[in-house]
């Protein structure tokens, strides 16, 4: 979707007539701490020196595969983008193989361990209507540059005004939570603070945590919230991000 976005603000700021579709690709992470171990022996040494956030190709059995040093992990991880679907069957199995040696095991992103380091999903906690200053991600804004962008001015001036609400964690007092749309937040005198985005139940914290988008005047740390959860008024903290 990201990639998605920067072709069309292409296609827009030149006035291109073109049809824009993405091309058909599927990933393959192999995550944790023993993540390097696994791939060291499916493509050698030469992938210990990928630098995070990195990516470079990779050969399995005569194949080309792209690999970046990513994923939603604390711990560090690989992602194999499989452009040849028998290629990365053939892969996964592979993997999956000699993967018994480290205890290896199919499965999926691990939402508990994303919301606690507050790893950021685009289309949950974030899109396209929201800004990187209310995202925590000014770091990455350079507005003092002469290069020009789509939306700089719009940024320029979000700065220069402050924003009015931010993502911040949440603590809930609730062990349960199907989250299929946004939560209301509201304070003691019923007033909308924010909206849940993400939830979990948290293990460590033994209550569900969560990232939600809350209203300027109230992104204080212990800031008071009930939400409805199952049909039940539950009460809530705002914290701050990652969850300590």
């Amino acid at each position: 979707s990201d990639v998605l976005l920067y072709a069309k603000g292409i296609a827009d700021s030149m006035k291109l007539n073109v049809k824009i579709h993405e091309t058909k690709i599927s990933t393959l992470a192999v995550q944790g701490p023993k993540s390097l171990d696994v791939m060291k022996k499916v493509f050698g040494n030469e992938i210990s020196k990928l630098k995070f956030f990195n990516f470079n190709y990779f050969k399995f059995e005569g194949i080309d595969f792209m690999i970046s040093k990513s994923g939603f992990s604390k711990q560090g991880g690989y992602e194999i983008y499989v452009e040849n679907l028998k290629s990365g069957l053939e892969l996964y199995d592979y993997i999956i193989k000699i993967g018994n040696e480290f205890n290896l095991k199919p499965g999926c992103p691990n939402v508990i361990e994303r919301i606690e380091g507050a790893l950021l999903s685009y289309g949950n906690d974030m899109d396209n209507n929201d800004n990187p200053f209310e995202c925590g991600l000014d770091k990455f804004v350079n507005l003092e540059s002469n290069i020009e962008f789509l939306g700089k001015k719009a940024l320029q001036r979000v700065k220069l005004e402050g924003i009015k609400r931010k993502l911040m964690g949440v603590k809930i007092n609730e062990k349960n939570i199907n989250l299929t749309s946004e939560l209301k937040l509201v304070n003691e005198n019923k007033e909308t603070i924010g909206y849940l985005r993400s939830a979990v139940y948290s293990p460590r914290f033994k209550m569900i945590v969560g990232i939600a988008m809350i209203n300027r005047d109230y992104c204080k740390v212990s800031q008071n919230f009930k939400v409805n959860i199952n049909n039940k008024e539950v009460k809530g903290l705002v914290c701050a991000l990652p969850f300590n």
